[in-house]
């Protein structure tokens, strides 16, 4: 361990060489009284990786997945635009289920044991934080992994330290493919239903409280018929209008706070979201208001 090799700076590379260069990555370690932490430049990831062989040799020794804006832990400093996926895995059937699993994971990190797996995945396009979580969820509990260690918070062992309370067991990187990232309906649209559903929330003015606006206490069935013409299945399943959509792919949720989702174009939201986009209306001032009195007249609403 003191022969600088080059598995964490691979490991680093595989993990920000997409993020922001004003980004930071978060480094903590193990102290007699608790932890101490550091943040880095993304850009310093060379000097970022020595640190980690050097603290590596005497402590414990953890990365946070996901780049912060700013240098402070915790879910809020999360960076809004992350690039990886990832599942926890600690037992000899989920390691399993993992070598089955496709498409293969970009990076493999062995956290002190040959079963015990980190696999992490990049994805071709950003996505924010609270939907990281949702996607890092449904692989844990298709693969039978650590289902508290989907948060966008998460800091994990990195390649190149030992695992200390393991009897200095090394943490050791076990693959890296370079190829190209994955779209997330490659990822995920042939994974069991997790307890938690993946949606992202509604976005710009349509975020605003159900309470106000009649139009999002719609049952997402009602005006997605309306909108599309067509009728929501059993499967709660339509062809997406937005792209080529030989199998339905736009999925329709129960809950209006959840809105309709296409695991096709990976586009999805509120009433207005859809509106917009099929309509081709900016969601935004005049545009709203045109969206809004759309809707209404379609729906059947009163002003």
């Amino acid at each position: 361990m003191n022969d600088h090799s080059d598995s964490v700076d691979r490991y680093l590379l595989a993990l920000f060489a997409r993020a922001r260069p004003s980004t930071l990555v978060e480094v903590r370690w193990r102290t007699p009284t608790g932890m101490a932490q550091r943040f880095a430049a993304v850009a310093d990831l060379a000097n970022t990786a020595r640190h980690i062989v050097e603290l590596g040799e005497r402590t414990d020794v953890y990365v946070g997945v996901l780049p912060r804006w700013r240098p402070q832990g915790g879910r809020a400093a999360v960076a809004s635009d992350g690039r990886i996926v990832w599942v926890d895995l600690d037992s000899a059937d989920s390691a399993g289920r993992l070598r089955a699993f496709s498409p293969v994971p970009h990076l493999m990190v062995a956290s002190g044991g040959p079963e015990h797996l980190h696999a992490y995945w990049t994805l071709r396009r950003a996505i924010a934080p609270a939907q990281i979580e949702r996607v890092n969820r449904r692989l844990a509990f298709a693969l039978g992994g650590d289902l508290s260690s989907t948060d966008a918070a998460r800091i994990l062992r990195p390649p190149q330290t030992l695992n200390h309370g393991r009897g200095r067991a090394p943490v050791k990187l076990v693959l890296l493919r370079e190829r190209s990232p994955v779209g997330l309906r490659a990822l995920i649209s042939d994974l069991p239903g997790p307890p938690v559903e993946l949606v992202p929330r509604a976005t710009g003015r349509a975020r605003r409280s159900a309470g106000g606006d009649a139009l999002l206490r719609i049952d997402p069935q009602d005006y997605v018929r309306v909108l599309t013409g067509q009728q929501v299945g059993r499967d709660r399943k339509v062809r997406c209008p937005l792209h080529d959509d030989s199998t339905p792919s736009l999925h329709v949720y129960r809950d209006p706070g959840r809105g309709w989702f296409c695991f096709g174009c990976e586009r999805g939201g509120s009433i207005y979201d859809l509106a917009a986009a099929l309509w081709g209306i900016e969601p935004r001032g005049s545009g709203f208001a045109a969206l809004r009195e759309g809707l209404r007249s379609a729906l059947g609403q009163d002003a």
